[in-house]
């Protein structure tokens, strides 16, 4: 049994073809060039937006120069409140010239030099503390947005971000990058514990030493005890002396009484002091 098309099915069959190439060119052509366009316009905004901020910054070019050598003689005066950086030996020279100069002796010093910047932030109820803080969790957010890809400019890449709500201060970055603000690359502190034994005024006094230093030393402990060590004594010696036998015929026996000093040393117990601190050093090199 054969079946024929008439006139009427042919028509249907080929507007529903003609329907189908609409809908695939529409579906597959269009719609993507209309996303890659408004994708497109988006990123000529943004442009223009950091077209706007760099025309600004060219305008404060001078201003920007002028707070830069501001900024860089204030960095200059704070680095020299500063330790420079030291090695082991010369944190020793200097704990131990102190003590020598006070009478005391070092009998304990430990040394741990830093391999990278501190970490120490700020004090704990002060407003610098805050803004650490602030300026932590705005850098992480800054640095979790990094590792995403460039979109092509006609979108035909993954949109991995279409989903994530983005907001955008305009004027930010007018006076420039400032997202590293109060992240220190600069300082180094090295931990220190020495242990002193002599006269409690002599350790008394270089506690104040260390406390008044004009250098940037801070004290996180210290403790008293008592040490044994030797000390010279001097001890009275007499000294009896025979006159030669010539003397002796003419005057009789006589002898002769000195009497002198002998240094001794014996084990005695003195007061100690175990003081633990930070020496701030800064890496001055430019």
């Amino acid at each position: 049994m054969k079946t024929q098309m008439t006139e009427r099915d042919k028509k249907l069959l080929v507007g529903m073809f003609i329907f189908v190439i609409i809908v695939a060119i529409g579906y597959w052509g269009i719609i993507p060039q209309i996303k890659a366009y408004n994708k497109l316009g988006t990123k000529i905004d943004k442009e223009e937006v950091t077209k706007n901020i760099n025309e600004q910054k060219v305008s404060n070019l001078i201003f920007v120069e002028s707070m830069c050598e501001e900024y860089e003689e204030t960095m200059a005066d704070n680095k020299a409140k500063f330790y420079d950086m030291m090695t082991e030996a010369e944190i020793d020279f200097l704990l131990t010239t102190k003590a020598v100069s006070r009478n005391l002796e070092a009998y304990s010093l430990s040394i741990e030099i830093p391999s990278s910047p501190s970490d120490r932030k700020a004090y704990i109820y002060s407003q610098l503390y805050q803004d650490q803080l602030e300026w932590d969790s705005q850098r992480e957010l800054l640095y979790m947005g990094t590792d995403e890809d460039e979109e092509d400019l006609l979108g035909t890449g993954d949109d991995k971000s279409s989903n994530k709500e983005t907001t955008e201060d305009e004027t930010v970055d007018i006076w420039g990058n400032t997202d590293m603000v109060g992240e220190n690359t600069d300082i180094y502190v090295a931990k220190v514990s020495i242990s002193l034994g002599g006269d409690e005024a002599q350790l008394k006094a270089y506690l104040d030493d260390i406390m008044a230093s004009e250098k940037k030393i801070l004290i996180t402990s210290f403790s008293w005890g008592e040490y044994r060590t030797q000390q010279a004594v001097e001890v009275p010696v007499e000294e009896i002396i025979q006159a030669d036998e010539k003397a002796e015929s003419e005057e009789g026996e006589t002898t002769t009484t000195t009497k002198k000093t002998e240094t001794k040393y014996e084990l005695v117990t003195v007061k100690s002091l175990t003081i633990t601190m930070e020496i701030y050093m800064c890496d001055k090199v430019e």
